[in-house]
């Protein structure tokens, strides 16, 4: 019993860090949308709710980036070079 629930946290793990990987490296929800579109039905619903997400977090990736750059001065850097 104890195998079986150790074996569903990892591949929860893992289907966690593979989502996060897909969202930021990825284009957001684009990936999520594209496979929703090549099934059908209830997988399409699902992947719809997964991509609206994927852009939540992208989006949010995306602030931070910004804010990193922010504090770094990063920002102001290539601003003066163009």
């Amino acid at each position: 019993m104890c195998k079986i629930i150790k074996k569903l946290i990892c591949i929860a793990i893992i289907s966690s860090m593979l989502f996060a990987g897909i969202t930021i490296w990825g284009r957001g929800g684009d990936k999520f949308r594209w496979i929703g579109e090549k099934t059908g039905g209830i997988v399409k619903k699902g992947t719809d709710r997964l991509a609206d997400e994927a852009d939540r977090l992208r989006n949010k990736a995306e602030a931070v980036k910004e804010k990193a750059k922010e504090w770094t001065g990063k920002k102001e850097e290539q601003e003066e070079k163009k």
